[in-house]
């Protein structure tokens, strides 16, 4: 275990938002950005893909108590590539192609040598998209927001 003085590797603190960016992508993406890579090391597969189902919980007003709101779908993956790096991914829904992918850019991203460039060649682009598609979503909800009129508002 390393004590608190190692440095984390730039990669490595990053890990959590390329498994983010992975996770929410679609397939076509990730396919589109896998197809720029020159040379993919061999791997092979741990464990999955495989479907399975988790228990999603909510709270009453975001800051209540949590409560089971129902069961979602997801699919996971573990794969290990030829240098030793472990890649994992769970993925929302049913796609067993998309969740190996994933788990093999999981694998591919902890490669020091590769990882910045990698990182803004893929990673960051996915990251720009999902972020115009939040914030199309979000303007859209704003237009849509009915404003009701009551007395209480006619008072202040």
């Amino acid at each position: 275990m390393p004590n608190s003085t190692t440095p984390i590797p730039h990669s490595v603190a990053q890990r959590p938002d390329w498994m983010r960016e992975l996770a929410v992508a679609s397939l076509e993406d990730i396919q589109m950005i896998s197809a720029t890579v020159k040379s993919w090391p061999n791997y092979q597969i741990l464990a999955g893909p495989e479907l399975g189902s988790i228990m999603i919980y909510g709270r009453i007003a975001g800051n209540g108590s949590p409560f089971p709101v129902g069961e979602c779908s997801i699919t996971r993956c573990m794969v290990e590539d030829a240098q030793g790096h472990t890649g994992y991914s769970w993925i929302l829904g049913q796609e067993t192609e998309r969740a190996l992918w994933a788990a093999r850019w999981d694998a591919l991203l902890q490669d020091s040598a590769h990882f910045q460039d990698l990182w803004h060649r893929t990673i960051q682009p996915l990251q720009q998209k999902r972020l115009r598609n939040e914030q199309a979503v979000a303007d859209k909800m704003q237009r849509t927001q009915v404003q009701f009129f009551s007395m209480e508002n006619m008072r202040a």
